[in-house]
């Protein structure tokens, strides 16, 4: 029985006499974003990001920061880099002083034992406070005010990490000064120290070049792109004809290698049989004992293959023959959303509005995060560097430098009280909370948006009589012209119940890496579960809320009644479902794999220089990895595929739930005549039983 509880929607456009849905939750989304605004507005005030975005010196001072005593010395150095090697530099930092420099050292200077401090003052590298002169130097140095020796550094992270190089070092196993003079530093202590400074040299050479190479190579990418976006667009175009032959081309070719493996299997089976004859037993752990190749010389191994090709091969078959009228229905479905694609072109292009307000959500998301981070007051530790004793404190104890230097007077202890942090704001935690999940929030709220205006000008294009004389003109702006005025309640309401589970995910993300080496196997299965059943309940979820906003789209029903009602309507329809959802998959997922390799493929031979053009040589890049521009090709080739797909799918969406509603509520009667195409309609056997000049178009 067709359900009546709409009266069928008027051409040329879903139903036109509608009234504002869901006005609570957008009341509530309303607050929920002024009061977003109210916290950055907090955070802005009372942050700042140069604390976090600068490395900090022993005195909490950030090097570099705009309007500090050290803005002008950007880099951190430290007075001994060997003292980094204790077990507490991992958790309290490391027990040496730190200072800013204006710059790097480029040269190795050992004061200890090689070089006069009053020859090279500017050399030298001291605490802020100290301003060394010929006649005190040596007395800096032994009360460790400046650093005895000096290291030839390179930056990373704004951060003075030694460059050692093979040339750098003594047959003894010593660094070299500037001079070629063995200085008292032993290379595996200095390595010690610096544990994995090498390493991060090499990531950020490697860093350096693929910057490069992409700097080089960037028209080689954005001809790529503009490749994958018009191959993309040939796609959607293509799809409405080649539907049929790949997908029953897939099916046959399916069916008939699993035929050809039953003959195979049975075959290799009478071959076993016949050779091992009737003398050896069949015992699966011999697989253990002898390896898993001695099972393909049993007979009943290759006995079983066939009888589970030949079940597989009979419920194909059964599968096809119970659903070939609706894998028809399916392609014709298919070839209707490319047609309504193709007549609004500008629909392919939306996406990146909703793309471009989750990338300004994102943004606002890490700039409160930020300043919520760097809102609080610097706190210190004391690191007890070796030498140091001292009966006041212990290490890892907070402490003032001033109050700690005054207890613990040995020179051993200098810098012994370091910089450690910041403390947060008492309301950080909560503000962070609340930055989650506006995040959250905000992401599904922008892509909920796109998804209804889409669905509105696909609705818009179906529910048209006459598509050849009576489309909207604009219909991606007239759908978005509805959705703001009447329905961004319902995106509110819909955006909310998703970032509820995802937020609840988030938060059993968390519990269980706080209970990583917790050794409760019962609490990590409880935890498996829970997250595994949320999962399912958010892609659940999704379903229904696409369904949901195609539906409001049509009618301007609000979210509930729009879920219910599309969900009863696919149940009632679960078979057609199953099968356009898969065919639809099966698609998109083909269209993205193949235009993703022909453009990499394409860029590979033309980076590789393995095109034999004459001269295109010539236009070819240097670089110093190809692959890395080669591998931003392919990232983006896929990622511009999945923005042109998402268009496809949500036109596959609407169109498919506005023919089951076509298929209900109206009979062909001059009344309720079909929307459907005539193929659609040839295919269920039904037609409109009216005569007119305006008949439906292919």
């Amino acid at each position: 029985m067709a359900s009546q509880r709409y009266p069928p929607p008027p051409p040329p456009s879903p139903v036109s006499d509608r009234s504002c849905t869901d006005v609570l939750c957008l009341l509530l989304w309303l607050a929920f974003v002024l009061g977003w605004a109210a916290v950055a507005v907090f955070v802005y005030s009372q942050g700042d990001p140069d604390l976090l975005l600068h490395p900090t010196n022993s005195d909490g001072q950030p090097c570099g920061a705009p309007g500090t005593q050290v803005e002008d010395k950007p880099y951190l150095a430290y007075f001994d880099m060997t003292a980094c090697s204790v077990a507490q530099a991992e958790t309290v930092g490391c027990p040496t002083p730190q200072v800013c420099v204006a710059q790097c050292p480029t040269a190795t200077y050992d004061f200890d034992t090689n070089d006069d401090c009053d020859q090279v003052l500017d050399k030298l590298i001291c605490r802020p406070d100290i301003k060394p002169t010929k006649d005190d130097c040596k007395n800096m140095l032994d009360n460790k005010q400046c650093a005895k020796i000096v290291l030839k550094s390179v930056s990373m992270m704004d951060r003075c990490i030694p460059n050692i190089l093979e040339s750098d070092i003594s047959a003894n196993n010593k660094v070299l000064d500037h001079l070629g003079r063995e200085t008292s530093l032993n290379v595996d202590d200095l390595r010690s120290g610096a544990d994995g400074a090498g390493r991060f040299t090499r990531l950020q050479e490697l860093g350096a070049g693929a910057f490069s190479d992409l700097q080089n190579s960037w028209w080689v990418i954005v001809v790529a792109c503009v490749a994958s976006a018009l191959l993309s667009l040939l796609w959607t175009f293509l799809i409405r004809f080649i539907t049929v032959i790949l997908i029953w081309t897939a099916f046959i070719g399916l069916i008939g290698a699993t035929i050809y493996g039953c003959v195979f299997t049975y075959l290799r089976y009478d071959q076993v049989k016949a050779t091992s004859g009737d003398s050896t037993s069949f015992n699966p752990l011999d697989a253990f004992t002898q390896g898993f190749g001695s099972l393909l010389d049993q007979p009943e191994v290759w006995m079983a293959f066939f009888v589970i090709l030949c079940v597989v091969a009979v419920l194909l078959l059964l599968l096809l023959l119970v659903l070939y009228k609706r894998i028809r229905v399916a392609t014709a479905m298919l070839s209707q959303a490319s047609r309504a694609v193709n007549s609004a072109l500008s629909t392919l292009f939306f996406p990146l509005v909703p793309f471009a307000l989750q990338l300004g959500v994102v943004a606002l998301f890490l700039s409160v995060a930020l300043y919520t981070a760097s809102t609080g007051s610097p706190t210190y530790r004391v690191t007890m560097p070796g030498g140091c004793t001292c009966s006041s404190y212990l290490p890892n104890d907070e402490c003032t430098p001033d109050t700690f230097e005054a207890a613990c007077t040995s020179t051993d202890c200098l810098g012994g009280c370091a910089f450690a942090g910041y403390e947060p704001h008492p309301a950080a935690v909560y503000i962070q909370i609340y930055n989650v999940f506006a995040l959250f929030w905000g992401l599904f709220f922008c892509s909920a948006l796109g998804e209804l205006i889409l669905a509105g000008a696909f609705a818009g294009w179906y529910w048209t009589f006459d598509k050849k004389h009576d489309l909207p003109s604009l219909p991606v702006l007239s759908s978005a012209g509805r959705a703001f005025r009447y329905h961004l309640g319902t995106v509110a309401f819909g955006s909310l119940i998703i970032a509820i589970i995802r937020m609840a995910r988030a938060t059993l993300e968390y519990i269980q890496r706080q209970t990583k080496g917790v050794d409760n196997p019962l609490a990590r299965g409880v935890i498996c579960c829970c997250k595994c059943c949320l999962w399912c309940f958010e892609k659940f979820m999704r379903f229904i809320n696409r369904n949901a906003y195609i539906v409001c789209a049509i009618y301007g029903t609000n979210f509930c009644a729009s879920a219910k009602d599309a969900f009863s309507l696919l149940m009632r329809n679960i078979l057609r479902v199953v099968v356009v959802n898969s065919v639809c998959e099966v698609m998109l997922l083909m269209g993205k794999l193949v235009i993703t390799a022909l453009v990499t493929i394409a860029s590979f031979y033309f980076m590789e220089d393995r095109i034999p053009i004459e001269g295109l040589d010539r236009f070819v890049p240097t670089t110093q990895h190809s692959w890395v521009p080669i591998t931003t090709v392919a990232i983006a080739s896929f990622f511009i595929c999945s923005v042109f797909f998402s268009v496809y799918t949500m036109a596959v969406d609407t169109i498919f739930l506005c023919f089951l509603e076509d298929i209900e509520r109206n009979d062909g009667s001059p009344e309720k005549p079909f929307y459907m195409s005539k193929s659609l309609m040839s295919l269920l056997g039904k037609k409109n039983k009216r005569t007119s000049s305006r008949d439906l178009t292919e």
